[in-house]
C-alpha cells in the first residue's frame, strides 16, 4: 500500500500556508515611516508657516527658539499621523465605529503645550463656587441629535488672542447669543469685552468664570452688541454707560446644570447654548483637527472655556458633543471641536460636565 505521509505532508503545508496568509490579513505589516526632511526643508516649511500666520520675532536667537519648537511639533504631528494610520490599517479588519480625531499644523506650532495653554485659556479657578444646580426633568423632551447651527442660532467663531485669557467671556458669550436668537428670532455678536473690563468676579484679561460673566449680564438686564463694545484684547475700564444700557440682548438670570451629569447636559443642550468648562492641556488638543475627541485629558483640572451648541447621539454610531471655541476658525474642525459624549467617566471628556451653565430670561 503506498505511504501516506506525503498527503499528510502536503496537508499541513496547505494549512500552515493558509494560517500564515490569514495572519497577514488580519496583522497588515505597519505603514513605513514617513521620509524625514532635511533641516533645509524644514526650515523652508517653517518660513512658511510663518508667512501664512504672520509671524515675527525680536531677534534672530528667538526666531531660532521657536523654530526649534516647530521642529519638534512638527514631528509629533507626524509621528501622531503614522500611528493613527497603522491603527486604522489594523481596524479595518474589524468593526469600526469610532471616528479617530486627527491633528494637523496650526497657528499654535511655535509654542509649547505650557505656553499654549498659559496664553490661550483662561478659566481661573481662584475664587470660583460653583452655583447650586437645577436639575431639569428627565422626562423632558430630548431629541437624538441637536445642532444649533443650523438653527441660525450662533454666530461665526471668534478669536480671543494671545493677549487675553478671556475664553470664560466669549463662552458666556455665544450662550447668550444662542439664546436671544431663540427667544427673538435675531442673532447678535454680544460683547465679551463688557464682561472683561466690568466683572468683578473675574480677573480681566487674567482669566475668569463664565458663571460670573453671566451673573452680570443678568444683574444689568442684558448686554450691549459687539459694535458698540468692540473687543480689544486687554482689560480696560469698565464703560459704565454701555453696560447699563444700550443692550442688544436681554439676559434675567442663569442656571447651573446637575454637575457630572451628561443626561442633564443634554437636556440642557436640547434647549439652548450651554457654557462647560474643560482641560486642553494635551498637544493633540492643541493641533487639534477633527473627528471625535476622546483625550488624553485630566477631567479634573479643567482649564478652558467653550459653548456647547448641539450633541449627537445616534444609535450605532459615534456620540459628541459640538462645541464652538474661541481661536478663530482655521483651529480644530472650522473652530469647533467634538468631543465623546456619554464616556466611563460622570465628569465626561476632559471634564466638561463638572460645572455647566445656561443663561435665562
Amino acid at each position: 500500500m503506498a505511504s501516506s505521509k506525503p498527503y499528510h505532508l502536503g496537508l499541513v503545508l496547505s494549512i500552515t500556508c493558509l494560517l500564515q496568509v490569514l495572519l497577514a490579513a488580519a496583522n497588515p505589516p505597519p505603514p513605513p515611516p514617513p521620509c524625514e526632511k532635511s533641516d533645509k526643508e524644514l526650515r523652508f516649511m517653517f518660513s512658511q508657516w510663518m508667512s501664512t500666520y504672520a509671524k515675527h520675532y525680536s531677534c534672530p536667537q528667538e526666531q531660532e527658539k521657536r523654530y526649534q519648537v516647530w521642529k519638534g511639533n512638527t514631528n509629533f504631528i507626524g509621528a501622531f499621523r503614522s500611528q493613527t494610520e497603522l491603527s486604522s490599517a489594523v481596524g479595518a479588519f474589524a468593526p469600526q465605529t469610532v471616528t479617530e480625531s486627527a491633528v494637523g499644523m496650526n497657528r499654535f506650532g511655535d509654542l509649547t503645550t505650557g505656553e499654549f495653554v498659559q496664553q490661550f485659556t483662561g478659566f481661573n479657578a481662584t475664587g470660583f463656587v460653583p452655583p447650586r444646580p437645577t436639575p431639569i426633568s428627565p422626562h423632558s423632551w430630548q431629541p437624538c441629535c441637536v445642532d444649533w447651527r443650523s438653527s441660525g442660532a450662533v454666530t461665526g467663531v471668534k478669536f480671543q488672542g494671545n493677549t487675553c485669557a478671556s475664553c470664560w467671556a466669549f463662552a458666556a458669550a455665544a450662550a447668550i447669543e444662542g439664546l436671544n436668537k431663540i427667544k427673538t428670532g435675531e442673532l447678535v455678536s454680544v460683547s465679551e469685552q463688557v464682561m472683561v473690563d466690568c466683572d468683578t468676579g473675574s480677573f480681566g484679561c487674567s482669566g475668569g468664570h463664565s458663571d460670573t460673566a453671566l451673573s452680570l449680564v443678568a444683574s444689568r438686564g442684558g448686554v450691549a452688541s459687539e459694535e458698540a463694545y468692540p473687543y480689544t484684547g486687554v482689560s480696560g475700564s469698565c464703560d459704565v454707560g454701555k453696560l447699563l444700557s444700550g443692550h442688544s440682548a436681554s439676559v434675567s438670570g442663569f442656571r447651573a446644570v446637575p454637575p457630572n451629569d451628561e443626561r442633564q447636559l443634554a437636556l440642557a443642550v436640547a434647549r439652548q447654548p450651554v457654557t462647560v468648562y474643560i482641560d486642553v492641556s494635551a498637544p493633540e488638543f492643541q493641533f487639534y483637527k477633527g473627528g471625535v475627541f476622546r483625550g488624553p485629558c485630566n477631567a479634573g483640572r479643567v482649564n478652558h472655556a467653550v459653548t456647547v451648541v448641539g450633541y449627537c447621539e445616534n444609535i450605532g454610531g459615534d456620540k459628541y458633543w459640538i462645541a464652538k471655541n474661541s481661536w478663530g476658525s482655521d483651529w480644530g474642525d472650522q473652530g469647533y471641536v467634538y468631543l465623546a459624549k456619554d464616556v466611563l467617566s460622570p465628569q465626561g471628556t476632559c471634564g466638561l460636565a463638572t460645572s455647566p451653565f445656561y443663561p435665562t430670561v
